[in-house]
């Protein structure tokens, strides 16, 4: 693993996490977790789930990021198109199965992989706070594509970009 990743395997979870341990998630998504509306309170927000950011709490410092224990529900939509037309014919939400929710795990594993990137523990949902100077993660993300567009560095989860992701959060936060 290269220097300057690092998953806080030793980080204990939020202590949020542990006032509602014992509370029922079935059914909830990720933002409607007790844990998850307490710390979104306290300026925290869920890291992105795009594939192509799921390295970000690699490269987040440490004082900006926690974590609490992913007991969230996953839901999947499926759509049905007209071969000739594209129009949707049919639309049904359902819950993510285990085998479904595990694949997506494999294949962020296998990203991460091949960016550099390994040791992410599972089943943890990420909380970050915007660095200093930006209103909101996604204010960085933005100032951060417009850095990486100038200097000609790809945005996708491949080595350069975690790269240039860790670099530029340096500077913003030293």
């Amino acid at each position: 693993m290269d220097t300057g990743y690092a998953w806080g395997i030793e980080q204990p979870p939020d202590p949020a996490a542990a006032k509602v341990a014992d509370t029922d998630a079935d059914g909830l998504t990720p933002e409607q977790l007790p844990e998850v509306r307490e710390l979104t309170a306290r300026g925290w927000q869920l890291a992105p789930d795009a594939p192509m950011l799921v390295f970000l709490p690699a490269v987040w410092p440490p004082q900006l990021r926690t974590w609490v224990p992913d007991r969230a529900t996953r839901y999947e939509t499926w759509t049905e198109l007209d071969p000739k037309t594209y129009e949707v014919l049919r639309e049904q939400t359902v819950r993510s199965s285990w085998e479904s929710r595990n694949e997506v795990e494999n294949d962020n594993d296998a990203l991460l992989a091949d960016a550099g990137i390994t040791g992410r523990p599972r089943g943890r949902l990420w909380l970050l706070k915007p660095p200093p100077g930006f209103a909101s993660v996604d204010d960085f993300l933005a100032e951060l594509g417009r850095r990486a567009d100038a200097a000609g560095v790809d945005g996708a989860c491949g080595p350069e970009y975690v790269r240039f992701t860790r670099d530029v959060l340096r500077v913003v936060t030293a």
